[in-house]
């Protein structure tokens, strides 16, 4: 299973572009599809390339969402190792 989680972009040269992900990890993706994307915008990332700009309210949620099914999947199954 592929979950697409939201990015913060860092910075963009050319095509590339340097996000941020949940937790603070730092990953090199490609931005080609979206190259309007600009430092400082929340995105979506699907296998290494930039699919979407969002606002960082949605980046908010879809990050709640994720950790609010997580947490129910922990009460059923209990914590995944």
């Amino acid at each position: 299973m592929c979950l697409v989680l939201p990015a913060r972009v860092l910075s963009v040269e050319g095509d590339r572009a340097e996000i941020e992900q949940h937790g603070g990890q730092h990953a090199t993706v490609g931005c080609a599809l979206r190259p309007d994307i600009e430092p400082g915008d929340f995105v979506l990332v699907d296998r290494g390339l930039i699919i979407e700009r969002i606002d960082a309210a949605e980046a908010t949620a879809i990050l709640e969402m994720y950790a609010e099914i997580g947490n129910l999947l922990d009460a059923v199954d209990g914590p995944v190792t």
